[in-house]
């Protein structure tokens, strides 16, 4: 009776450990911008990170009348765990619905799924970004070089003399 209680106690204990990511989907860790999240400034990008790599992403974006919003390709960053899209700045206002579906590679299916932010010119919520964005010229790099290079040809500027000769 107790080795038949055991197996049974062993046997469900197995069944729930792996149950759950046998049966699961790769969920969603951040958005940005966030679910039901009111922006404001320059929305230009939607990201979407995941708690474990995702395959072959596709993104819309519809906006507040219904039309879709033009986007460029959806790239999914190295890792597999952020998928990100750009598209000119918004300018109508109101509730944006983002659709997006990524194949999740260890249980084998598409998964699809929606939400939606409002775009709000005078908020002070800005989008956040989870993925490195080029946004010009890196200021700090420019200014060491130009330093650098400042430094230099002060020290090897011609007619500079590291001598002083005095004539008497």
């Amino acid at each position: 009776m107790r080795i038949r209680l055991f197996l049974v106690v062993v046997f469900i204990g197995l069944v729930a450990l792996f149950a759950g990511p046998l049966g699961a989907h790769t969920e969603v860790w951040q958005r940005a911008p966030e679910m039901g999240q009111v922006v404001g400034g320059t929305v230009d990008h939607v990201d979407i990170s995941f708690w474990a790599p995702v395959e072959r992403p596709q993104m819309a974006i519809i906006d507040p009348d219904g039309r879709a919003v033009p986007i460029g390709p959806v790239v999914l960053e190295p890792g597999g765990r952020i998928v990100s899209v750009e598209f000119p700045p918004l300018t109508v206002e109101g509730q944006y619905v983002v659709s997006h579906s990524e194949f999740d590679p260890v249980d084998g299916d598409l998964q699809t799924t929606q939400f939606g932010f409002t775009f709000d010119a005078d908020s002070r919520n800005e989008v956040g970004s989870l993925v490195v964005r080029n946004d010009g010229p890196n200021w700090v790099l420019l200014g060491i070089i130009v330093g650098v290079v400042l430094v230099l040809a002060g020290f090897f500027w011609p007619g500079r003399s590291s001598t002083s000769s005095k004539k008497s």
